[in-house]
C-alpha cells in the first residue's frame, strides 16, 4: 500500500513537471520558486506529522491531495479566464499563469492589429464619404456591398439598396450592359436618373476576389466646356470667313486687268469695312484672352467713372449711325480703384449692346449712382426688345447672341458681354441682368468706391 502511494505521488510530481515544461511558465523543472516552496512545505509537513503520528504514506497522500486541490483551484482560474480571454489572466502560479499569458499576449497583439486595420478602414470610409464622386462596391454577383453619400444623391440610391443587384435598381439598358461587360477600360456616359439635364460618366475597376468598384462622376460642366470650345472654334471660323470672303471678292475684281481705274479705287475703299471687322475681332479675342489669363501689367489707380461714362456716351453718339439717344445721369462723383482702359471697355460694351437691341430713337439711360449699402453702381437701361429668360444665363458666353426681331443692328463680334464679365471679375464685381420681352433690359454692376476719395455731396445732372 505504501509502495503504491509512493509511486502515485511520484507520478503526480512527474506530470506536474512535464506540464510546467510544456507551458514554459517556469524556469525550473517544478515551475516557479513559489510552487517549489509549497511542495517542500507539504513534504516537510507530512514528514513531521508522520514522525509523531506515524503512517508516512498516509500523510504523503494527504499532502498530495492538498497539492491537487491547489492545482485544481489554479486550473479553475485559467478556465474562467478562457471564457473571457481578452481580460488579463488572474494571479496564479507562474506555470499556470504562463499557460494563459502567452495566448493572452498573442490575442492582445492580434487585437491591436485588428484595431489598426479598423482605424484605417474608418479613415478610408471617411475619405470616400467626402469624395464628390459616387463610389459603389459590387459583389461578384453584382450586388451592392457599400456606397457613399454621393452615390445616394447622384443615383437616387439608399442604404436599403445594399444587398440588391445594382442592375435591378438602375434599369437602364446601356448601364446594365456596362455592368455585365468584361471590359474595364471603357467608360459609359448616361443620363442622370435624378436630373435629366445632368450627364454622368461611369467607370469600373476590378478590385480582386471578383469584386468591382464603380466610380460615377458628373461631367455636365465638362461636356458644356467642350461644347463651348467647339462652338468657339466654329464661331471664330465663321466670323473670319465672312470678311475674308468679301475681301477675296474685292481682290479678284481689283486684280482683273479689265477693271476700270475709278472702280478699283471704290473697291479699295470698300475693303476698309471687312478689314476693320477682322481687326476688331482679333483685338477683342486678344483682350478676352488676356482677361481670362489674369495677366495685366497695369497697376490699379483711381478711375473717375463720371468722366469715363461721359466720354464713352459722346463717342457713341458721334460714331453710331442713326438716331442714338443716350441719356446720362451722374448722381455721384465716386471713383473706383481699377484699370481705366478696362472700365472704359465695360461702359462701351454695355452701351453698344443696348443700342444694338433697341429700336431707333428709343432712349438709352446710363446711370452712375451710390447704393444704400455704400456701393457705386453703373446701370444701363434700354427700351428695346428684351431678352428671353432662358437666355439670361448664357448671354456672357463668347459668341453667344440672342437674335431678336426689332434689333437695329446685327454687327459686333459677340464678345462684348464676355469681356464685360471678365473685367468685372477682375474688379471684384459681377454683371446683373433683368429683362422683360417687349419692354427692355437693365444691366448693372456694383463697385467698391475708392476709399481714399473724400466724401462729397451727391449731385444730380443729366446730359442728353
Amino acid at each position: 500500500m505504501e509502495l503504491l502511494l509512493y509511486h502515485g505521488y511520484r507520478s503526480c510530481i512527474q506530470n506536474l513537471v512535464i506540464r510546467a515544461e510544456i507551458s514554459r511558465g517556469a524556469a525550473t523543472v517544478m515551475g516557479s520558486a513559489k510552487e517549489l516552496t509549497l511542495i517542500l512545505v507539504l513534504l516537510i509537513g507530512a514528514w513531521s506529522i508522520s514522525a509523531v503520528a506515524g503512517t508516512l504514506p498516509f500523510w504523503l497522500l494527504v499532502a498530495s491531495l492538498i497539492w491537487i486541490v491547489i492545482q485544481l483551484r489554479e486550473y479553475r482560474k485559467i478556465q474562467r479566464w478562457s471564457e473571457r480571454p481578452l481580460s488579463r489572466p488572474a494571479n496564479a502560479f507562474d506555470s499556470w499563469f504562463g499557460v494563459a499569458y502567452r495566448p493572452f499576449r498573442s490575442l492582445m497583439r492580434q487585437r491591436e492589429r485588428t484595431h489598426s486595420v479598423v482605424r484605417q478602414l474608418r479613415e478610408i470610409l471617411g475619405l470616400i464619404e467626402v469624395i464628390p464622386d459616387a463610389v459603389i462596391t459590387l459583389s461578384p454577383n453584382g450586388e451592392v456591398e457599400s456606397l457613399n453619400v454621393a452615390a445616394q444623391n447622384m443615383l437616387n440610391l439608399s442604404d436599403k439598396d445594399i444587398g440588391l443587384s445594382l442592375a435591378a435598381v438602375i434599369r437602364d439598358p446601356d448601364f446594365v450592359t456596362f455592368l455585365r461587360s468584361d471590359k474595364f477600360d471603357e467608360p459609359l456616359e448616361l443620363r442622370s436618373p435624378v436630373r435629366n439635364a445632368q450627364t454622368l460618366e461611369a467607370r469600373r475597376f476590378d478590385a480582386g476576389t471578383g469584386r468591382t468598384v464603380l466610380f460615377v462622376r458628373d461631367i455636365t460642366a465638362l461636356n458644356r466646356l467642350l461644347t463651348m470650345r467647339q462652338d468657339f472654334i466654329a464661331n471664330v471660323s465663321h466670323e473670319l470667313r465672312t470678311p475674308l470672303t468679301v475681301i477675296n471678292g474685292y481682290l479678284e475684281s481689283l486684280m482683273d486687268p479689265e477693271t476700270p481705274q475709278d472702280l478699283r479705287l471704290r473697291l479699295a475703299q470698300k475693303l476698309e469695312s471687312p478689314v476693320d471687322r477682322m481687326q476688331s475681332l482679333i483685338n477683342d479675342l486678344l483682350l478676352l484672352t488676356q482677361l481670362e489669363s489674369g495677366s495685366s501689367h497695369q497697376a490699379p489707380s483711381p478711375v473717375p467713372m463720371p468722366n469715363v461714362i461721359k466720354r464713352v456716351a459722346a463717342d457713341l453718339k458721334e460714331y453710331q449711325s442713326g438716331n442714338v439717344d443716350i441719356q446720362v445721369q451722374l448722381l455721384s462723383d465716386c471713383q473706383v480703384m481699377g484699370m481705366e482702359q478696362e472700365l472704359h471697355s465695360v461702359c462701351s460694351n454695355l452701351m453698344t449692346n443696348a443700342i444694338r437691341y433697341s429700336p431707333a430713337g428709343k432712349p438709352i439711360k446710363v446711370t452712375w449712382m451710390e447704393t444704400n449699402d455704400g456701393k457705386a453702381r453703373l446701370m444701363v437701361e434700354d427700351k428695346g426688345v428684351g431678352i428671353p429668360q432662358e437666355h439670361l444665363q448664357r448671354i456672357t458666353e463668347r459668341f453667344y447672341r440672342v437674335d431678336m426681331a426689332g434689333s437695329t443692328t446685327r454687327g459686333g463680334t459677340g464678345l462684348g458681354l464676355a469681356i464685360v464679365k471678365h473685367v468685372l471679375r477682375r474688379h471684384n464685381s459681377e454683371l446683373h441682368v433683368s429683362s422683360e420681352l417687349g419692354k427692355g433690359s437693365c444691366f448693372y454692376c456694383d463697385f467698391t468706391p475708392n476709399p481714399s476719395q473724400a466724401e462729397t455731396n451727391q449731385y444730380s445732372s443729366s446730359e442728353t
